[in-house]
C-alpha cells in the first residue's frame, strides 16, 4: 500500500472516531473508551507520519506550519523550531529551498486539486544539489479540509542514476563523445530545411590495430581519446561529434558549406598528422559530403562521405604498416636498447652463415631481415624495465619475455614483413624444448630462427648488457658449446663458430 494510501485511511478512521464521539449520546465510561481510542489512533497517525520516508509538513488552511516529520527536517537541512507554529511565508529553510511559491497553490488543492507534483532544486553552502519532488495530501475533518499536507521526497540519487543512465544511453564511455544511437538520432531530428546546407564529416584510423598489438589496448585507448579531443579542438561549438565504431569518427555540421567544412577537415587532418609523427603511426582519412537540399536524402550524402573516405584510405593509407614498422625500429634505436652497431654486426654475421649454409636467395634475404627485426617487440616494453638496473624482477622478466609475440603481431600485419613473423615469434626457443613462447623443439623450431638464436646470444655475450657481464670471443665460444643440445642447434654451433674461429 502506498504512503499516501496509510495516511488516508489512518485519517478516516480518525475522522469516524470524532464523529462518533460528537454526535452519538453515550456514556461517561464509553466516551472515556472513544476518547482513548481517538488518542491511539491519532498516536498512531503521528508515529506513521514521522516513520515516514517521505518528508511531510503540515499546514492548517492559514499557512501555519502545524507538524513536520523527521525526513522534512532532514531534507530541508533544519530544527522543528525552524518551522512549528510559523507562517510558511517566514521560515528561511523554505525560502532558500523555493518552496514558498509552491506553497502559495495550497489554495488549489483546498479547492478540490488532489496532488500538483513539482520537483524543486535545494543547493547547500558547499554547492551541492538535493532534487526534491513534492505534491499535496488533504486532511479532512468531516466534509471541510482541515489541514494540507506537503509531501517532500529526495530523489536526488534516482536523478543522479538517471542521468548517468541517459548518459551512457548516449555516449562513448572511453572518449566521451556522442556514440552511433545519438547520432543516428540527431540526423532524423536535424534533417529539416531550416538547418541547411548539412555537412558530414567521416574519419577512420588506418593503424589503430597495429598500436594495440604494439604497445598494447591501453595506449590504442589513448590514441582514441587523443583523436577524439582533435576533433573537438577541430569543430565548432554547434557541431556534433560521435564515434560511430571502433576506429570511426563521424562529425555533423548544421548550416555549414562545402567550402567550411573542408576547412574543417584539413585541421583534423593537420593536427592527426602531428600526433602521428611524435606519438604514434597511423594515418587519419577523412570523407566529406554536403547536403544543400532536402530532395536528397541524408543516406546519399553519407554513402558519398564514406566512399570519399575510403578512396583516401586506399591512396592515402596504404602504406601505413610497412611505414610503421620501419618508424617503431628506428623508435627503439632511438631510445637505446639496440643499437645500430648491434643490428650491422648481427646483420654481418648472418650474411657470413647464410654463405657457409649455402641458403638459397630468399632465405638468405630473409635472415638479414630478420636480423633487423628480430628485437622489434622491444617497443612495447616499458622504459623502466629495459633501462639498466640491477636487478629485474621475476614479473620484469615475464613482460620482457612476451616481446617476440609483440614482434611478431606487428609484423603480420605489413605485407613488407608478415613473411618473416613466424621467425621472430620463435627466435627465442629452444633446442630442448624448454624457451618461449610454444615450447618448439629441436627442427620444429623455423630454421632461421634457430639461426637467429645463435648470433643475438653471442652479440651479447660479447659486448654485454646491463643484466649479462661482457665475454672475451674465447669464452663466448665455450658457453656457445656448453649450451649446444640444449639451448642452441648442435650443427649450427659447430657452423657459426667455424665461420668467427675460436681464437682470443
Amino acid at each position: 500500500m502506498a504512503e499516501n494510501d496509510k495516511i488516508d485511511l489512518l485519517s478516516l478512521e480518525i475522522e469516524k472516531l470524532r464523529k462518533i464521539i460528537s454526535d452519538i449520546n453515550i456514556s461517561e465510561k464509553d466516551h472515556d473508551s472513544l476518547e482513548k481510542a481517538l488518542e491511539e489512533s491519532e498516536e498512531k497517525y503521528r508515529d506513521l507520519i514521522e516513520a515516514l520516508p517521505l518528508g511531510v509538513i503540515e499546514l492548517d488552511r492559514e499557512g501555519i506550519i502545524e507538524s513536520v516529520n523527521q525526513s522534512a527536517l532532514d531534507i530541508l537541512g533544519c530544527s522543528r523550531e525552524d518551522l512549528l507554529k510559523k507562517h510558511f511565508t517566514a521560515v528561511e529553510a523554505i525560502e532558500e529551498g523555493n518552496l514558498r511559491s509552491y506553497f502559495k497553490l495550497f489554495d488549489y488543492a483546498v479547492n478540490g486539486e488532489r496532488k500538483i507534483p513539482a520537483e524543486i532544486v535545494f543547493t547547500g553552502a558547499d554547492g551541492s544539489e538535493t532534487y526534491v519532488e513534492t505534491s499535496y495530501n488533504l486532511v479532512k475533518k468531516g466534509p471541510r479540509i482541515a489541514n494540507i499536507q506537503v509531501l517532500l521526497e529526495d530523489i536526488t540519487d534516482s536523478k543522479k542514476t538517471r542521468r548517468e543512465l541517459e548518459y551512457l544511453r548516449f555516449h562513448d564511455q572511453l572518449t566521451g563523445l556522442y556514440n552511433r544511437a545519438f547520432m543516428d538520432q540527431e540526423i532524423k531530428r536535424l534533417d529539416v530545411s531550416r538547418k541547411l546546407p548539412m555537412s558530414i564529416i567521416l574519419g577512420d584510423i588506418n593503424g589503430l590495430k597495429l598500436v594495440n598489438d604494439a604497445f598494447g589496448n591501453d595506449e590504442g585507448d589513448r590514441l582514441l581519446c587523443m583523436i577524439a579531443d582533435i576533433f573537438r579542438r577541430s569543430c565548432r561549438r554547434e557541431d556534433i561529434i560521435a564515434r560511430y565504431g571502433e576506429d570511426e569518427f563521424i562529425v555533423l555540421l548544421p548550416n555549414t558549406d562545402a567550402e567550411t567544412v573542408s576547412g574543417i577537415g584539413n585541421r583534423i587532418m593537420e593536427m592527426c598528422k602531428s600526433i602521428s609523427r611524435d606519438h604514434f603511426h597511423f594515418v587519419m582519412s577523412l570523407g566529406k559530403a554536403t547536403k544543400t537540399g532536402l530532395e536528397t536524402g541524408f543516406n546519399e550524402i553519407l554513402t558519398e562521405a564514406r566512399d570519399l573516405l575510403y578512396r583516401n584510405k586506399l591512396t592515402g593509407g596504404k602504406s601505413v604498416p610497412g611505414n610503421a614498422v620501419t618508424a617503431l625500429v628506428d623508435s627503439l634505436m632511438g631510445r637505446g636498447y639496440e643499437t645500430k652497431e648491434h643490428i650491422k654486426r648481427i646483420e654481418k654475421m648472418a650474411d657470413q652463415i647464410a654463405n657457409a649454409l649455402q641458403l638459397p636467395k630468399s632465405q638468405s634475404d630473409d635472415l638479414i631481415l630478420l636480423a633487423s627485426l628480430h628485437d622489434l617487440g622491444k617497443v612495447a616494453i616499458p622504459d623502466e624495465i629495459l633501462k639498466e638496473k640491477e636487478k629485474l624482477s621475476r614479473e620484469d622478466w615475464e613482460i620482457i619475455r612476451s616481446y617476440p609475440e609483440i614482434g611478431y603481431n606487428i609484423a603480420r600485419q605489413s605485407f613488407k614483413f608478415s613473411h618473416i613473423a613466424d621467425y621472430i615469434l620463435s627466435h627465442h626457443e629452444r633446442w630442448d624444448g624448454k624457451g618461449y613462447p610454444r615450447q618448439l623443439k629441436e627442427e620444429d623450431i623455423p630454421l632461421l630462427s634457430r639461426i637467429m638464436a645463435i648470433l643475438d646470444a653471442y652479440d651479447v655475450m660479447r659486448t654485454g648488457r646491463f643484466y649479462k657481464k661482457t665475454l672475451s670471443k674465447k669464452e663466448a665460444v665455450r658457453e656457445l658449446r656448453e649450451c649446444s643440445g640444449s639451448q642452441f642447434d648442435p650443427a649450427l654451433v659447430e657452423a657459426f663458430i667455424g665461420i668467427i674461429g675460436e681464437d682470443q
